[in-house]
């Protein structure tokens, strides 16, 4: 074999190794990038259902009864919730005077009602400012004042969201959301909380518009198989400020006064500073 033969043999083995090696170096980049998305996937949805969960949590505290369409949802769930709202933002609730009359409270405008309504469920559903009878919250509506009033009460919320599943169809995102009994969440260590299974799923809908999103829909679903959730999740910094006693429900309108406990009747409280 010829000197020329051997040296373009050994520059055509030089090149088929720089070819190999840069298919290897592009595998193991593509590899190392594929495992860099699925991690920021991860880590994006987590952050997102995070989102959604805070967004949901004075909706689920109530445990409104379901709906097609917001449009036709409970008047009184629907009120509850934009209070609800209003009373997890801490600096906002602090901010109202106490009113005496027939039942004493905090005085809030109806126009501040109005925004948090709007926050949860859009501009196009319209609030019909009117008397609470059977409210969550025990609010009651004063039309001369144009105002709600929200008495200095305190009870555990019933209910609070995990997002386990979601899914995007055009405009609409459809949640799956576990309810977890409030008093169920059990302290460990390091100021964090351990979650406990949900006590059922509801599918909520969401409706994209030009403020974000709002709750379209809200219906049953079978307690289907979903990703296990976070073990632990840190202490909440934002609670209600001021809530009322449980709405009354035919279990507990069957007791009689000597089935009270005296922990029950010593549950109010004043506003926190």
């Amino acid at each position: 074999m010829s000197k020329k033969k051997t040296k373009k043999k050994h520059i055509g083995s030089f090149l088929l190794g720089l070819i190999v090696t840069a298919f290897a170096i592009f595998g193991f980049v593509k590899a190392v990038m594929l495992v860099a998305d699925k991690v920021m996937t991860v880590t994006n949805v987590s952050s997102k259902n995070a989102e959604y969960e805070e967004f949901l949590e004075p909706f689920v505290l109530i445990d409104p009864s379901p709906f097609d369409d917001v449009s036709t949802a409970d008047t009184v769930d629907l009120i509850d919730a934009a209070v609800s709202a209003l009373i997890l933002d801490s600096e906002k609730i602090n901010t109202y005077e106490v009113f005496e009359g027939e039942v004493t409270g905090l005085l809030v405008p109806q126009k501040d009602i109005e925004q948090y309504f709007a926050k949860l469920f859009g501009n196009e559903t319209v609030l019909s400012h009117t008397a609470v009878t059977d409210s969550f919250y025990g609010v009651v509506y004063n039309s001369e004042k144009k105002s709600y009033v929200i008495p200095i009460t305190s009870v555990d919320p019933l209910y609070t969201p995990k997002v386990y599943e979601a899914e995007k169809t055009g405009s609409s995102i459809t949640l799956t959301v576990g309810y977890i009994i409030g008093s169920e969440w059990a302290q460990i260590e390091n100021g964090q909380y351990t979650a406990p299974s949900p006590a059922k799923y509801m599918n909520i809908t969401l409706r994209e518009d030009s403020d974000g999103y709002h709750i379209g829909s809200l219906s049953n679903t079978a307690m289907a198989e979903v990703a296990e959730p976070e073990k632990t999740v840190p202490v909440s910094t934002t609670a209600p400020v001021i809530v009322t006693t449980e709405r009354v429900t035919d279990e507990s309108s069957s007791e009689t006064s000597e089935g009270h406990s005296e922990s029950e009747t010593s549950e109010t409280s004043a506003v926190a500073g």
